[in-house]
């Protein structure tokens, strides 16, 4: 049986939220925003496909 990812990870840019990759488990999604938020600055979201609810967001600090 294959497991099908539950969870999007996408990134909001200027227009609208940009799909970057799926998860199967919440927490591996939630350490893997914040891998992708010290890479790059913006405003990450976790999705739920479930739930059809966005069920975390990070934001990276503004740089001065």
């Amino acid at each position: 049986m294959t497991l099908t990812p539950s969870y999007d990870i996408l990134r909001k840019d200027a227009a609208a939220l940009v799909w970057v990759q799926a998860m199967d488990n919440l927490e591996l999604a939630k350490l893997r925003i914040r891998e992708l938020a010290a890479r790059s600055e913006g405003e990450y979201v976790i999705f739920d496909q479930r739930t059809r609810h966005i069920v975390d967001r990070f934001t990276t600090p503004a740089t001065v």
